[in-house]
Order: C-alpha cells, then sequence, then structure tokens
C-alpha cells in the first residue's frame, strides 16, 4: 500500500504540556492540528521530560507522547536522534526557539544541532524557528552589558543557525526573518509560514465598555519581559482617578533564568489589592483571561519572534499596547495586527497609551474588531497545511491543494 492511502506518521520535537517550557502550547496545537489531517494516520510527539509527574493530555488515538529528552540536557539531540531512528516517522518537524533546550549556551546549543542529526536517520527534516539569534538584540536581554558572552552567543548563533538549516527546510514566522537569512544563506531552502490563529472560531467581541475596567499581562517574566515599566504605568492611571475599578492581572511564570522574579514582585505589591498575579494558565483559560479584559500590556525591552500572546490578544479582543520595538513592528506589518504604541521603557508614555484605549471604546472597539478579521485570515490549519505540503513533497508523495509557502529554492 502507497504512504498516501497509509497516511503520514508525522513526529514532532517541541516541548508539550502539562510541562511549561516555552513554546509548549504552539506544541499542542501542532499535534492536534496535524492529528485532524486525513492524510496523518498518528503523530508521535518527542516532547520534554516533566519535572514532576502529572497526567498526559488525551489527543485521541493518532497522538502518542512520548517524553524523550530533558531541558538543560547536554544530550537531548542524541536522544530525540535515537527516538527518531526508532519510531521511523515519514517526516518529523522541529518546533524550537533559540533556548527550547536550555537556558546555559551548551546545552541550548547542544540540542539545536538535533535536526541536523536527524537527517542522520534519514527522516525528512523540517524545523519551525521562532526566533533566530541573529534577529534578537542580546543588549536587551539578560545579556545586557556581557560584551563577551554576546560576542560567544553570536558566534555559536551563527553556526546554530547553519546547522538548522541542514535540515530539508527552515521555516520562520517573519518576513525579516526570511529576507535575513535568504541574504545570508541565498542557497538554503527557508519558507514563510505564519504564527497562525489557534482559535478562530466565528464570534463576536465583546464590547469595550462591556468589560471589567482590567487590564493583563502575560509572559515568562523577568528577562526582556518584565514588569518594572507597567507597574509605574499602573501606579500612575490609578493616581489620575479617571478609572475607577482598574485592575491589573498578571498571568504567566518566571522565565527559567531569572528564578523568584515574579514572586518578588508579589511581595512588593502584596498590599495592592488592584493587582493580581494569576500564575500559569493553561490552555482553556486563555479564552477568558484577554476574553474579560479591556487591554494586553507587553511590557518588553527586546522581542524575540512572532508573540503567541499577541496573537491570542487579538483573537479575543482585548486591546494590545506594545512598545515600538522589532518583531512587534514586523508583525502588524506582515499580518495586519494593530494596538497603540509608546517608547519601551517610558511609564509616563505606556500609562498615556492605556488611558487612551480606556477612555474610547470606540476606538477599542475598532482595534479589536480588526484585529479579530486579521486573525480569522490566518487559521491555524494553514500553517498545518503548509507543512503538510513541504512533507509530501519532501517525501515524493502528492501534496495537499494549500498553497505551498515563499520558499527559496534548496541548495
Amino acid at each position: 500500500m502507497t504512504t498516501e492511502s497509509l497516511g503520514l506518521k508525522i513526529a514532532l520535537v517541541s516541548a508539550f504540556p502539562p510541562g511549561r517550557q516555552s513554546l509548549n502550547e504552539y506544541g499542542l496545537h501542532l499535534a492536534k492540528g496535524f492529528a485532524e489531517r486525513s492524510d496523518v494516520a498518528e503523530v508521535v510527539v518527542l516532547a520534554d521530560r516533566l519535572e514532576s509527574p502529572a497526567c498526559e493530555i488525551d489527543l485521541g488515538p493518532k497522538v502518542r507522547i512520548c517524553r524523550t529528552w530533558s531541558f538543560n540536557s547536554p544530550t537531548a539531540a542524541l536522544s530525540i536522534t535515537s527516538a527518531l531512528a526508532r519510531e521511523r516517522a515519514h517526516a518529523v518537524l522541529f518546533n524550537i526557539q533559540s533556548a527550547s533546550f536550555g537556558d546555559w549556551e551548551v546545552p541550548a546549543a547542544l540540542g539545536l544541532l538535533a535536526p541536523m542529526l536527524a537527517r542522520l536517520t534519514g527522516t525528512p527534516c523540517g524545523v519551525l524557528a521562532h526566533n533566530l539569534i541573529g534577529g534578537i538584540d542580546l543588549e536587551a536581554t539578560q545579556l545586557h552589558g556581557q560584551r563577551f558572552r554576546q560576542a560567544l552567543t553570536r558566534f555559536g548563533g551563527a553556526l546554530m543557525t547553519r546547522a538548522l538549516l541542514s535540515a530539508n527546510y527552515l521555516a520562520v514566522t517573519l518576513e525579516g526573518y526570511r529576507e535575513m537569512l535568504v541574504r545570508e544563506y541565498p542557497n538554503a531552502n527557508v519558507a514563510l509560514i505564519p504564527h497562525g490563529t489557534f482559535d478562530t472560531a466565528h464570534r463576536e467581541n465583546t464590547e469595550s465598555d462591556r468589560r471589567p475596567m482590567r487590564l493583563v499581562t502575560m509572559g515568562k517574566f523577568g528577562t526582556y519581559k518584565r514588569l518594572e515599566t507597567l507597574l509605574r504605568a499602573f501606579d500612575i492611571l490609578v493616581a489620575q482617578g479617571e478609572f475607577p475599578g482598574l485592575e491589573l492581572v498578571i498571568g504567566g511564570s518566571d522565565h527559567p533564568s531569572t528564578p523568584g522574579y515574579l514572586a518578588n514582585v508579589a511581595r512588593e505589591r502584596a498590599c495592592d489589592d488592584q493587582i493580581r498575579f494569576a500564575g500559569y494558565l493553561p490552555e482553556d483559560d486563555i479564552a477568558d483571561f484577554f476574553g474579560s479584559a479591556r487591554v494586553s500590556v507587553f511590557d518588553y525591552d527586546a522581542t524575540t519572534g512572532s508573540s503567541g500572546v499577541l496573537h491570542q490578544t487579538a483573537s479575543y479582543g482585548a486591546v494590545p499596547v506594545f512598545p515600538r520595538i522589532g518583531d512587534f513592528v514586523d508583525v502588524c506589518r506582515d499580518e495586519g495586527l494593530g494596538g497603540v504604541n509608546y517608547d519601551p521603557g517610558n511609564a509616563e508614555e505606556m500609562a498615556a497609551a492605556i488611558a487612551g484605549v480606556l477612555r474610547d471604546p470606540e476606538l477599542a472597539d475598532g482595534i479589536a474588531e480588526a484585529n479579530r478579521r486579521a486573525s480569522l485570515g490566518m487559521p491555524f490549519s494553514q500553517v498545518i497545511a503548509s507543512h503538510m505540503d513541504l512533507f509530501h513533497e519532501l517525501i515524493g508523495a502528492p501534496g495537499s491543494d494549500a498553497a505551498r509557502p515563499g520558499a527559496a529554492p534548496a541548495g
């Protein structure tokens, strides 16, 4: 029987819930999306090992989860390669970013060798890279002021990019990343596949003035995603007295390299009953988190790729307020998302941007509706279809009728 009639076995290498490493929820949606395809027989998720025992998510009979590698383990790539050799999948997709395998340089870099090693198993290999070291302002990260470590990271990043490009294809979510790669590696097989929107079910946004007077923020905090500017802006808004009942809800957790950051902030604001720390939010709580807020604030010093939180904000009708930097600008240009901007680190300007949204429900509703329409144009099924087209092409099976993403010719 042919591969086409049986359906493909797809391996997915990704952080995965109930683990809480970066891109775990995106990995969940990739697994679900592949499993929904009629041309996929099985999805085996080669996932990160859990720090403590927990029940696995049941995604039905087509999805099997194998906890294969450990975060910050120098042998993660070897563990993944061994599992791929054992599984004999028709194709494998790596859902990764620069720190997927560790928050220390050595294990992070060694883990990113996995796609190159995967080619040795004979498995057609795709990489979905959510960021690239070359596109990150390291001075605005935890490497601020550390010139030697920045230089070392840049050098290692260039080597790792070459390693990722040894996969059959490398997909990025931003046009700026694609342009950079095509310019620096003209023979590489680079595809642009936008981030996509997880939930595009038809719904009407709740009007701004019918939502609580609530601001939200979400992320892994402590490095380039912080809370100091937001908290100063919130204090400014409260002191002005224009928005009675204003509250701030903070969702998320510490960045792995800054343990204790949120706990310290929570202690400092323990007496402020207008600020609430919601902690890590599972996927089922995301819609209510953003759908019950008027504004979603991004207190970032830098960006490292297309923001999943920005897409969630857009899907559920909160108005994004974000700094005029890097990938926020690119995402809005490439995907038609909108929001209100401020200069990074400027609490007064952030407060003014938030106030402008809160006092003008018409403005808020206009931004929210435009973002909802843009989100409907980026269904996650199209992301899956783009990868499946590339897989079918690699293994010589007939592809689907979805449009192939723009890719440079293979070298």
